[in-house]
């Protein structure tokens, strides 16, 4: 046979078992000519390869590596089933359910997790039955309430409230509103008393997963599926229903689905390998995941059968179980962890999407929508969503390292080399090359190339800029007025003039004469990256000092002290959407045009941006630069951006358009004086006299976009609007008196263009009063106090009267009598001082207690902005320096959790008396709410704060929790920040709270300044 006709008979073939929609996915058509991505391409699925990947394991907070079964309730939480208990994850962190806090939970180990249609959480164990969680009520079901036996392979609550349990070796359970009834080989409802999963239908029929086939279960009866209905002989293990009705069916031999509602079955797809097939799953695109026993993850798409294994981080190939959750991620739990597969705002390519190398330095436009990557080992060329081609050395090139990139006028592309000069490429073949060998001046080290409307050719190398025009050269140096001969960057802008960066400064060169631009005088800086021309004649500067805005001879930057985490930027891009984005070594920036002017003209204080890393999948967040184009809005205006693990592609447009809706918030906790208190069933909080302080912990659970989730909430009775919290999730409030309150908080996304969500989470609350705060109480008391009053006015009338018609009779007793009196009247004036000295006493001490924190005899957070409010405007007018700093335990949950919250406040006390000795005169110390504490430093620079606060730090890690809480450990992260170009001392709260967030982010246990 021909080879043509092997591929028609191939193609015919997978035409009647895949159907014409995916042929295309599978087997690879004759290329055609390449056309710019269209809207429908644009949402064609990524490629398997370019999703973020994230694991999970014991050493991520996971109770065992292996997980079984997943599923998400309604609020968002995802919950785990592992075979050390159930595991609920907020996409920050882990909580544990087990025999230990659990005590309704009978066995650690869970095999399936489902949601039933009321909200309900169902898991089914190894040998504790099945249990129920309704809200915060744990139900456990066994054999002394029908269970065949108490072994649950699955467990499912179908839309009749009917119970349906699948045993390991006793067949099938089902209870019916208290009434059980059994199914197995002995009565005829099944062919295998072993089962495996189960499955309802929209008819409300199941399917149930058994050892030796498929069984539909109906009110009429129940019907065995094998063989003759295409299914494999043997066991049935897995079972998925999909969104548009159909039935997915897991086996020993691989993975099939329902041929519509016939009672026929079909392969998924033939390429799959004849394996068992333990979880499957459908994403809202209707592309199918198939998890097997030993070849690890499958993706079935319109890209064809993609394929995932161990060697692609997927922890283990014995992929367990499988979810996509609300958000689309796609969670593959297997025996040696959790894998989280996300289509992030950034796809990467690089070596496992076949580029010649992850290290990518320089990129520019192809025709066709195509993308060249220069890369350390070779040229690249992306088109159409893949790498259509690589150029090396073995394919002629003179080196591998590329440098820069320029496509010329003539449709070649002018490419700069590490150390082999400049190379002109057609087609894929040098046809050009200059070098010092050639002729050529300068060093052979091209880092930038740029061309001139009338071809004129100019060459930034490390030695000199080189301009080649009609076949001469002439070299451009420090005599001619560049600031520095290594050149890093060329700009022409609008006007036709060529900007030069160098490692020290910028130059602008108009014909033949140099002008040298001093960046230093505006921000310090000295190597200019990159320019970016605005149509009025702005240019923008990315410097290793910040961002310069030139505009009309004019320069102005902006950098740390203006909000920014980092000041060193390797490229500049207008998205044309009205936002900049900034490259460098630590992720992307991604800032609003308006808000950047803003700031530049002095009528904003602070910049407000998205910073941009790994997990939001760049390959690596170190961005390259010093060499370009470093960074490219494409023609179908994605923003590109060179990184170290590849070359990252972002589509502005996509993250606006396809914005995710913003979850509810969820109460996660709420404690009332530090104790945890659970909310009543009619949904309001009813809390005993006395309570004095509340803390609220809430989330709005969210596994894509976490980052980009900003809160506020208030307390009707105590605040009269909204409190911007950050990114924070824990609102706390003391000093409480009795009455109602009403708790709101809300969630934004500004980042993503969204703001503040009408869906409000409200909790209604009562503080009862203790007995003198009640009304009637006071009434009673007033009422005493003015009969007292009228009786001692009656008694001293009548006296007087009694006293007048004796006076004449009795003057030396009544003389005698007034002594008497005026010696009471001493000695009631003394008990009254003595008693007003006592009552200012009690106020001084009420006032001390109402500044002070309770627990650990610091000062609290209402005393710390009092003297943060007046210690800033001190310094502002003598203009002395000040430092702020936040610190929060780290961890500081597990040691409630595992410990008590008795240990967490012994923890917290000597926390605070470890920062007080370590602050000693130095400053104040306060605790700022739960587990932070704030510190404020009155005449300490930043570079001084930052060492007291790392003394610090190691005094709380040698702190000796081995009294109350064994085998843990105490460490804190800081945040510190110096009052250095803020206008407001809220600005410091707020900058040392991102910084403590980075420091949370590196991995805790450390100072960030």
């Amino acid at each position: 046979m021909s080879r043509g006709a092997l591929v028609s008979a191939t193609t015919a073939l997978l035409v009647l078992l895949l159907g014409v929609a995916s042929l295309s996915a599978v087997v690879a058509a004759p290329a055609a000519p390449a056309k710019p991505p269209t809207a429908a391409s644009a949402r064609d699925p990524k490629p398997l390869s370019t999703f973020y990947r994230e694991v999970w394991t014991t050493r991520q907070g996971l109770p065992h590596n292996q997980v079984n079964a997943m599923a998400q309730t309604p609020d968002g939480y995802l919950w785990l089933g592992t075979w050390e208990g159930i595991v609920r994850y907020d996409g920050l962190d882990f909580q544990i359910f087990d025999r230990g806090n659990t005590p309704a939970l009978k066995d650690n180990g869970i095999r399936s997790v489902r949601v039933a249609p009321d909200g309900a959480l169902v898991a089914g164990t190894a040998r504790g039955g099945v249990t129920i969680k309704r809200g915060n009520r744990w139900q456990t079901l066994g054999m002394q309430d029908g269970l065949a036996e108490n072994s649950a392979m699955d467990a499912l609550i179908d839309r009749r409230g009917r119970l349906w349990v699948a045993h390991e070796s006793h067949g099938l359970t089902r209870i019916d509103h208290g009434k059980a009834t059994r199914l197995n080989v002995a009565n005829g409802g099944l062919p295998s008393d072993v089962t495996y999963s189960l499955a309802e239908d929209a008819d409300g029929s199941v399917w149930v997963a058994t050892a030796r086939g498929l069984v539909h279960m109906t009110d009429q009866g129940s019907t065995v599926l094998g063989p003759a209905a295409g299914l494999p002989d043997g066991a049935v293990t897995h079972l998925r229903r999909t969104r548009s009705g159909g039935l997915l069916v897991g086996t020993e031999h691989g993975g099939y689905r329902r041929v519509g509602n016939s009672a026929r079955f079909a392969l998924i797809s033939p390429l799959l390998p004849e394996d068992n097939v333990p979880s499957l799953a459908e994403d809202a695109a209707g592309n199918v995941w198939i998890g097997t026993i030993n070849n690890g993850l499958y993706r079935l798409s319109a890209l064809g059968l993609e394929h995932f294994t161990s060697e692609d981080e997927l922890p283990n190939n014995r992929v367990a179980s499988l979810l996509v959750d609300r958000e689309g991620s796609v969670w593959a739990g297997t025996n040696a962890g959790l894998l989280h597969l996300a289509d992030t705002p950034f796809t990467s390519w690089g070596r496992d999407q076949g580029m010649s190398d992850d290290y990518v330095r320089t990129l520019a436009q192809a025709d066709h929508g195509g993308v060249w990557i220069g890369t350390g080992r070779g040229l690249n060329l992306w088109r159409g969503d893949r790498i259509v081609a690589s150029y090396t050395k073995a394919d002629g090139l003179p080196g591998d390292s590329i440098l820069s990139l320029q496509p010329a006028r003539d449709g070649s592309l002018l490419v700069g080399t590490y150390n082999n000069g400049l190379l002109r490429m057609r087609d894929g073949k040098v046809v050009a090359h200059a070098d010092n060998a050639s002729g050529m001046p300068g060093s052979n080290q091209v880092r930038a190339v740029a061309e001139q409307a009338d071809g004129t050719v100019w060459i930034g190398t490390t030695r000199g800029l080189v301009r080649s025009k009609d076949g001469q050269y002439r070299l451009f140096t420090r005599a001619d007025g560049l600031p520095r001969e290594f050149v890093v960057a060329l700009h022409f802008d609008r006007q036709g003039a060529l900007w030069v960066g160098t490692s020290d400064g910028a130059a602008v060169i108009r014909g033949d004469d140099v002008e040298a631009i001093n960046i230093r005088s505006v921000n310090d800086g000295k190597v200019v990256f990159d320019f970016l021309d605005d149509p009025d004649g702005t240019l923008w500067l990315a410097t290793d000092r910040g961002l310069v805005r030139r505009r009309n001879g004019v320069m102005r930057s902006i950098g740390l002290a203006q909000g920014l985490p980092i000041d060193t930027f390797f490229a500049v891009v207008d998205d044309g959407r009205g936002a900049f984005w900034l490259t460098s070594n630590r992720g992307v920036l991604r800032l609003s045009r308006n808000n950047v002017e803003a700031v530049l003209d002095g009528r904003e204080a602070q910049l407000a941006g998205d910073h941009f890393g790994e997990a939001d999948g760049l390959a690596s967040a170190q961005c390259n630069g010093g060499s370009g184009p470093s960074s490219l809005l494409d023609a179908a205006g994605n923003v590109w951006v060179a990184t170290a693990g590849g070359a990252a592609m972002v589509n502005p447009q996509a993250m606006h358009s396809a914005r995710p809706t913003l979850p509810q918030v969820v109460l996660e906790q709420v404690l009332a004086d530090d104790r945890v208190v659970d909310i009543a069933e009619d949904g309001q909080l009813h809390l005993p006299a006395g309570t004095r302080k509340l803390e609220f912990r809430y989330a709005a659970v969210s596994f894509l976009v976490p980052r980009f989730l900003r809160y506020r909430h208030r307390l009707h009775g105590v605040e009269s609007g909204w409190v911007s919290s950050g990114s924070s999730r824990i609102a706390q409030f003391t000093n409480l008196g009795p009455g109602h309150y009403q708790f709101d908080v809300g969630v934004s996304a500004p980042g993503l263009g969204q703001g503040w969500s009408p869906d409000v989470t409200r909790l209604q609350i009562d503080i009862a009063p203790l007995p003198w705060q009640r009304l009637g109480f006071v009434l009673a008391a007033v009422a005493i106090v003015l009969l007292l009053l009228l009786a001692v006015f009656r008694w001293r009338t009548h006296s007087l009267r009694q006293r007048t018609i004796m006076l004449e009779r009795v003057v030396s007793e009544r003389t005698s009598e007034l002594r008497n009196n005026a010696e009471e009247l001493r000695r009631a004036d003394k008990e009254k001082t003595a008693l007003l000295g006592r009552l200012r006493e009690q106020s001084r001490e009420f006032e001390r207690l109402a500044l002070e924190d309770g627990l650990t005899h610091v000062s609290n957070r209402r005393s710390m902005d009092v003297i943060l409010a007046a210690t800033f405007a001190g310094a502002v007018a003598a203009d002395r320096p000040l430092s702020f700093a936040l610190f929060d335990v780290d961890l500081f949950k597990q040691i409630n959790d595992r410990h008590s919250h008795e240990a967490g406040d012994k923890a917290l006390i000597a926390i605070a008396q470890a920062l007080r000795e370590g602050v000693g005169g130095q400053g104040t110390v306060a605790r700022w709410g739960g587990e932070e504490f704030a510190i404020l430093l009155p005449n300490l620079r930043l570079k001084e704060a930052l060492a007291v606060c790392e003394q610090l730090r190691t005094a709380v890690e040698a702190i000796d929790c081995s009294a109350y809480a064994p085998g843990a450990r105490l460490t804190v992260s800081a945040g510190v920040v110096d009052r250095t170009g803020i206008l407001h001392h809220e600005k410091m709260v707020s900058h040392a709270d991102r910084l403590l967030y980075w420091a949370k982010s590196a991995g805790r246990n450390r100072v960030c300044g």
